[in-house]
């Protein structure tokens, strides 16, 4: 059974894999790199920071542990123990990938860090927002770059699944200790409403507003690289 959804993982992955065009390329590898979402990341602290440096502070205490706790999960246990080749770094099955830039990643991919702390961090600040817009636009920013991994040849779908599958349940918990610890520190109710009375929808638009900007950006500049 186990040899049969590795060949249905293969063969998911050569699907997804074989459809390079030169924009795609572009657009992927610029998509995948962490220093091009900084303006992200300082909208929502501007977001996290406007109100309540308390608030914000233990927000930004819950996102690194859980990106942190992410991220050592998957390369620190996962990765070392399953010992699974990516894709690119298969000796056997490497010939059949197509890869950008000569990017090939470290020896092992299973599970994805790239989808563990991606859908950790959108997962945990959905629960806090709880705001239907953020949360859609961030949950597909989520699912591209977990794709870019499969386009770029360095993760399986596998990889994937399992990666984000940690990533949220990792998310739930820390929610779930930081709603706790605030409720001990500073207020008599937790958080259970649909919206989160803490940040207001105005300010919560600009992370949704950035992260359609940087997609914008990132198409002009691989169309960019193709056609100029």
């Amino acid at each position: 059974m186990l040899e049969q959804l590795i060949e249905w993982d293969k063969a998911v992955f050569l699907f997804l894999n074989n459809t390079h065009t030169p924009f795609w390329d572009h657009f992927m590898w610029i998509y995948t790199g962490r220093l091009t979402w900084v303006p992200l990341i300082l909208s929502l602290l501007f977001v996290l920071f406007r109100k309540n440096w308390k608030e914000a502070l233990l927000v930004v205490v819950a996102l690194a542990l859980t990106i942190t706790l992410c991220d050592q999960f998957a390369s620190s246990l996962c990765k070392p123990y399953f010992a699974r080749f990516r894709p690119a770094q298969d000796p056997e099955f490497s010939p059949f990938v197509q890869i950008v830039n000569g990017y090939r990643g470290g020896r092992y991919g299973f599970i994805s860090s790239h989808a563990a702390n991606s859908f950790g961090a959108v997962v945990l600040l959905a629960l806090i927002f709880r705001n239907r817009l953020f949360t859609i636009t961030a949950v597909v920013w989520a699912i591209v770059n977990c794709y870019s991994r499969i386009y770029l040849g360095v993760h399986y779908p596998g990889d994937i699944l399992a990666g984000t599958v940690a990533g949220i349940v990792i998310a739930v918990i820390v929610y779930a200790i930081g709603v706790k610890i605030r409720h001990r520190l500073w207020v008599k109710h937790i958080l259970r409403q649909r919206q989160s009375p803490y940040y207001k929808d105005p300010d919560i638009v600009l992370s949704t507003i950035v992260i359609c900007l940087s997609v914008v950006s990132i198409s002009a500049y691989a169309l960019v690289q193709v056609y100029f």
